[in-house]
């Protein structure tokens, strides 16, 4: 029951992530913090479209994963990244409203979460 909470909250996070914000918009925020990276407009939608593809792979991983540990692994690992990357290129996201530190918290600890239940 617990392992099916993880992964359920965990890929619903991923997908929601990947399709609202990314794939029907992108959203302005998304867009922001790729031209952070230095990308011009057009790029800094395309990475938003790209990135929205892999969080709904990973979050469509983690429903099939049954109990496999490495898609929880991934998922700890790149909410991590993403999290790096916003301290370091778009810190004014962290004080925002649903700000990165609330959710990526969150799914970390589901991540690891899910990670030691099927180890």
């Amino acid at each position: 029951m617990t392992l099916s909470l993880c992964r359920f909250s965990l890929a619903f996070i991923w997908i929601y992530q990947g399709v609202v914000p990314k794939w029907l918009g992108p959203h302005e925020d998304e867009v922001a913090m790729n031209l952070a990276l230095g990308l011009n407009e057009s790029q800094a939608v395309t990475l938003s479209h790209v990135g929205g593809l892999l969080e709904v792979l990973l979050g469509l991983m983690l429903l099939l994963a049954g109990r496999r540990a490495w898609p929880y692994l991934v998922s700890a690992g790149l909410i991590v990244v993403l999290t790096v990357f916003v301290v370091v290129l778009a810190p004014a996201f962290l004080v925002s409203a649903f700000n990165a530190v609330t959710v990526n918290v969150a799914v970390l600890a589901l991540s690891l979460m899910g990670w030691w239940l099927t180890a």
